[in-house]
């Protein structure tokens, strides 16, 4: 089977007047595939629904696309799929959707990536420059418009840092570049708010259903800038990762706590 799936079709090309291409007009979801399996694909196509249902971006076809990202995994023992919903060639000019477009499905197969390696060990993030913009609109879904998160990954790679977290322009705490962001202090497990901008994502969402379970408390709230100069210990988490520690933040060395070991026990044991 070809690598990359547009509209079912094996290939790499979609028309020149796509709006995914013009506007960022539409959806993605980047998913693990381990042993053949797509993991959380429920969780990813719930997002990816509701995401559709928020932009109005009329796709239906989920069973189908669920039927590609699985024909995609079969018989790799890792990799990750990547499925891309746009509205669609442009049936008229402008940002305004005439309507009757019919949306693009692309599902693409990737080697899992490699980790590199770094001369200084150990999990390092720095804070980055970019802000991102707060757009309630918009907060929470892994649309397709990611320049912020481009020029965060072009400083990243230059620092020589695996991660780095990015605020708003109200100057709160919002995640990584490309992962969510818990911490540990005194009081016990917090997670930025992601009510303005972020992405919310599947992982982060597994570790706030998983927590109780384990009584383990976590605060979704408005994290400033300023306490990162105090958090003990933190963890990133997307799909790749799962659940990583960090082992510095701007420099300054984190402690290793046991929650974030445990919360993975728990989340990969469900083999979902």
């Amino acid at each position: 089977m070809s690598s990359t799936l547009v509209d079912g079709v094996p290939g790499e090309s979609i028309g020149s007047t796509d709006r995914g291409l013009h506007y960022g007009d539409g959806l993605f979801e980047t998913i693990s595939c381990h042993d053949g399996r797509a993991r959380w694909l429920s969780l990813h196509l719930e997002r990816l629904r509701h995401g559709c249902e928020r932009l109005r971006l009329p796709f239906h076809d989920y069973r189908v696309l669920e039927q590609e990202i699985a024909a995609l995994a079969d018989g790799q023992q890792r990799c990750l799929v990547k499925a891309i919903i746009t509205r669609g060639l442009a049936t008229r000019r402008g940002y305004g959707p005439a309507g009757d477009e019919r949306p693009t499905r692309i599902v693409s197969r990737h080697p899992w990536p490699q980790t590199p390696q770094r001369a200084t060990p150990g999990f390092r993030v720095g804070i980055s420059g970019v802000r991102l913009g707060t757009n309630p609109a918009l907060a929470g879904l892994k649309h397709l418009n990611r320049l912020e998160q481009v020029l965060a990954q072009i400083a990243l790679a230059e620092d020589g840092l695996d991660e780095v977290l990015m605020m708003s322009s109200a100057d709160r705490v919002i995640g990584g570049s490309m992962s969510n962001v818990f911490f540990a202090d005194q009081s016990g497990l917090f997670t930025p708010l992601l009510t303005d901008c972020g992405v919310a994502g599947v992982m982060r969402r597994l570790v706030l259903q998983t927590a109780g379970k384990l009584g383990i408390q976590v605060h979704e709230r408005a994290v400033a800038c300023a306490e990162l100069n105090v958090v003990r210990a933190a963890f990133v988490t997307n799909v790749r990762w799962g659940l990583q520690p960090v082992d510095a933040l701007a420099g300054r060395a984190l402690e290793r706590t046991d929650h974030a070991q445990r919360l993975w026990n728990l989340i990969d044991a469900a083999r979902s």
